[in-house]
């Protein structure tokens, strides 16, 4: 049995997405297809534009056998910490034999390569990193630049070039067995924002949800098995703006931030002296007083969310000690993948959850605790459609596996 991985959000999923699920399928010979997808909040430090049911009944109308959720702890970390979350979990299952992310450059060489020197640290990549430190430059930055004797220009300027990177390193990190194998993008580019003709990009789809275009306008750019969800799911998008009265609580409530998870004590200083300041601010506009010339506006982003969520650091620390991840929650799959299941009952290192009322128990070291956060995230953001739309709400003890035939 071949089976293949694939890391994603999915926010929301679009005709490029099921390109690469298929042409994943097709370079790998994969008799399954395997979705890491992340859950109701996302990398970029954000709340996904849909919930992560709605994202998995499209990814598996798209062609995906089986949906996973990234724990958020990962789901809403850097592309480092990220990819290390996602890469652990699909090669926890014991049965995963690739990983197919898209990326800008097709050269599977320059992505070991620069996992390599990253994971290595030669001298002449340290002392150029601490060079473009000292000149002011964001970690990103200056570790691009250290790169860029190493490894041909721009190469390292692309987000899915640098998550693709990422990827390679946590397996390496991992000895894991799991081959990674890039697939170059065809269409929009990862923040191009205006929508085109062929692939346009997750971004272009959510700033048209946030302008009012209407779902039609933007069925063209969803496969044609998947509308129906998505015309479904543009009736309660939910947008950063969303979150400003949570934020607002914790900004005026708390007089320290260094408990939470990656903020230091000089921008917990600096959040405790602006948080008089934010109030009333948009989401945009508080995460612009927060930025700094040295902390990138993603960094920001994820710490207001890591923030808004309590997402501590010593959770953080425990995960990193005790072992990554503690469990696959199963959020779909098609019944056709009923013998990709019996395969990972057998060969699973990680807990397999379907039940949440009984997954606790299942679970040993951080493992409680890390479930614990995502299902109070998932609640938080199923409190938004409650109040905005006035949708059921729902528990996550409630849901189940979406299963389709």
């Amino acid at each position: 049995m071949n089976i293949t991985g694939i890391i994603a959000e999915y926010n929301p999923f679009h005709s490029g997405h099921a390109y690469h699920i298929q042409k994943a399928r097709e370079i790998s010979g994969a008799d399954y297809i395997v979705a890491v997808m992340s859950p109701d909040f996302v990398q970029r430090g954000e709340p996904a534009v849909f919930d992560k049911y709605t994202r998995t009944r499209a990814a598996l109308l798209g062609g995906a056998d089986l949906v996973l959720e990234l724990p958020v702890l990962y789901a809403c970390a850097s592309a480092e910490y990220f990819a290390l979350g996602a890469a652990a979990l699909l090669d926890g299952l014991g049965a995963v034999d690739s990983l197919c992310f898209g990326s800008e450059t097709p050269s599977l060489s320059l992505f070991l390569q620069s996992a390599k020197i990253l994971e290595e640290e030669p001298e002449a990549y340290r002392r150029a990193l601490q060079k473009g430190l000292r000149q002011g430059l964001t970690y990103p930055q200056a570790r691009a630049g250290a790169l860029a004797g190493h490894i041909p220009d721009r190469f390292f300027s692309s987000p899915n070039n640098i998550l693709g990177v990422e990827y390679c390193r946590a397996l390496r990190r991992l000895s894991s067995s799991i081959k990674p194998l890039p697939l170059q993008r065809l269409g929009s580019g990862y923040h191009d924002s205006s929508l085109k003709e062929g692939f346009c990009s997750a971004t272009a789809l959510r700033r048209g949800l946030a302008k009012g275009q209407s779902s039609q306008s933007l069925l063209p750019y969803v496969p044609e098995k998947c509308r129906q969800v998505f015309s479904g799911a543009c009736r309660h998008p939910v947008f950063p703006d969303d979150l400003m009265p949570w934020l607002t609580r914790q900004l005026l409530i708390r007089t320290d931030f260094t408990d939470i998870f990656d903020v230091t004590a000089d921008l917990s200083d600096r959040l405790v002296n602006l948080s008089c300041s934010l109030i009333g601010k948009s989401w945009e506009q508080t995460v612009a007083a927060v930025k700094t010339r040295q902390m990138t506006e993603a960094r920001i982003r994820r710490v207001l969310l890591h923030i808004l969520l309590n997402i501590r650091q010593d959770l953080a620390d425990e995960c990193r000690v005790q072992g990554t991840v503690f469990y696959a929650r199963i959020l779909g799959f098609r019944k056709k993948a009923g013998p990709l299941l019996r395969q990972l009952k057998k060969s699973s290192r990680l807990p397999l959850l379907t039940k949440p009322a009984a997954a606790a128990g299942q679970l040993s070291g951080a493992g409680p605790d890390m479930l614990d956060l995502d299902f109070r995230v998932s609640h938080l953001y199923r409190s938004i459609l409650t109040s905005r739309y006035g949708l059921p709400f729902k528990s996550e003890y409630q849901m189940g596996p979406l299963i389709l035939p």
